[in-house]
């Protein structure tokens, strides 16, 4: 009996330090990928641009592509809702004529789901089979998880924006990039799981996408 219990025991301890090691050796891959992402040096045009929302950064990048021509449109996903479109303009030192002209908003989306789910809908709308993705570098690698289960868009180029205050010097995590990062990879682990498993995802919008044309 003793010796059933000892084994129980080292086999969960085994298995504990196995997951563990796979936690971290995965974890430092995920860093190591994110420190390494960068913004193509030549963007390539598409159909249109989506930029998700949680960061100034994201949405000024996107912006600035559409200055460029690199796309016709641009989506900004996940506004809060109390967020007007004359704020984004002064937020962004961007002309409200480029918002009333290019610009779509999607108040709806909730999470990263809700972001690839509402994507998918405008871009069908627009009849788009290109975009240019632009969100934050750590969490490029779940948004393209959650974007490829939508087969209609196509082709989906990376935009990486890097966030400065991540990083300590030769690639390493300061403090606050350790707890975003790591905080990242469980989501990540997370979204992998659900996926593999065909769980389906909770409901993660709530609406329609807004026009600038019709916002107040």
């Amino acid at each position: 009996m003793a010796g059933t219990v000892r084994r129980g025991l080292f086999g969960m301890l085994a298995l504990l330090v196995v997951m563990t090691g796979y936690f971290a050796g995965g974890f430092i891959r995920f860093t190591q990928e994110v420190a390494e992402m960068a913004p193509p040096q030549r963007v390539a045009a598409a159909d249109g641009i989506v930029v998700l929302t949680g960061g100034a950064l994201r949405v000024d990048q996107a912006i600035d592509l559409l200055k460029e021509g690199r796309a016709k449109r641009l989506l900004i996903s996940g506004v809060n809702r109390s967020t007007s479109v004359g704020a984004l303009s002064r937020l962004t030192e961007t002309d409200r004529r480029w918002f009333d002209c290019c610009v779509d908003l999607d108040y709806d989306a909730l999470n990263t789901i809700g972001n690839a789910e509402m994507t998918d809908i405008w871009a069908r709308e627009q009849g788009f089979d290109a975009l240019i993705l632009v969100t934050s570098d750590y969490h490029m690698p779940r948004t393209l998880l959650e974007f490829e289960r939508f087969s209609h868009v196509s082709v989906i180029r990376p935009y990486p924006v890097a966030r400065d205050d991540l990083w300590a010097g030769d690639a390493l995590p300061s403090g606050l990039g350790l707890k975003v990062l790591l905080t990242e990879y469980v989501k990540l682990l997370a979204t992998r799981l659900r996926l593999a498993a065909g769980v389906e995802a909770p409901v993660a919008w709530s609406g329609t996408i807004t026009n600038p044309h019709r916002a107040s």
